[in-house]
């Protein structure tokens, strides 16, 4: 007779994935796995930091929420961690959670908006399997950035999926109230 032994899974602690060294990458829990990926490239950072401080600015006049970097670990339902590029979470998610600013922890759930910027190495099964997470997990609105095509694809779900390119605009809508931003500025460098 054969037995078969189950291999289990490392179950993570919070404490355990914060204590992960800095070693040049990020990390990210998906189903039980420790998932690594390289830090940023130029062109990933500096998308990221154009939408993240138009973000900032709109939100201190009309201090809607939080809006957060890469840093930020959030536990999802299925108890995978994620850390978008950049999070808005509402101060009545902040609130419903007990959540304050010297709060040590990951939050317990996915942003309101959770914004990706595409990276060479990213597949679209990984951005719908991300997009599962996050829906699942609380949040309303998620936007993909494609920096290689262009375009900005704003999710309401993992299915309620649309694209919107040059000449276009993002809109926060109900979830991030009166934010736009056109998507060309994403893409165009005003230095030159």
């Amino acid at each position: 007779m054969t037995s078969i032994v189950a291999e289990q899974k490392k179950v993570w602690t919070e404490d355990e994935l914060a204590a992960l060294p800095d070693n040049g990458y990020n990390y990210e829990l998906v189903d039980g796995e420790l998932v690594m990926s390289p830090k940023n490239k130029f062109e990933h950072e500096f998308i990221v930091q154009r939408m993240m401080a138009a973000m900032l600015t709109h939100n201190s006049g009309k201090r809607l929420g939080v809006v957060l970097g890469s840093n930020l670990g959030c536990w999802m339902s299925n108890r995978n961690v994620r850390a978008p590029d950049i999070s808005f979470i509402s101060f009545a998610r902040i609130a419903e959670f007990e959540f304050k600013p010297k709060t040590r922890a990951f939050f317990p759930a996915a942003p309101d908006l959770a914004i990706e910027v595409v990276s060479e190495g990213n597949t679209r099964s990984e951005m719908t399997a991300r997009l599962r997470d996050f829906f699942s997990s609380g949040c309303r609105l998620a936007w993909i950035v494609d920096p290689f095509e262009e375009y900005v694809e704003v999710c309401r779900s993992p299915l309620d999926r649309t694209i919107i390119g040059a000449g276009g605009s993002l809109d926060g809508g109900d979830v991030f109230a009166g934010f736009a931003y056109p998507i060309n500025d994403l893409f165009e460098a005003d230095w030159s």
